[in-house]
């Protein structure tokens, strides 16, 4: 039986989305909740806000701040 997923943290989704995407990955995120808030998904549509404010967060910080809090 699988187990269940648990629901991840933003910072790391915002991550995993940056390395993945660049420079598109904050619109992705942006359009993920979009199709959430069109498709009747409150949480998931705040999931995904969540995950693009982490993403500009993320880009605001400088680089070695980021590293130091890994």
């Amino acid at each position: 039986m699988p187990m269940p997923r648990k629901p991840q943290d933003p910072i790391g989704v915002a991550r995993l989305m940056i390395r993945r995407h660049g420079l598109r990955a904050g619109a992705i995120a942006a359009a993920r909740a979009s199709e959430a808030r069109l498709g009747g998904a409150p949480a998931e549509f705040d999931r995904w806000r969540s995950v693009q404010a982490a993403i500009s967060e993320l880009r605001q910080t400088p680089p070695h701040a980021a590293a130091a809090s890994r």
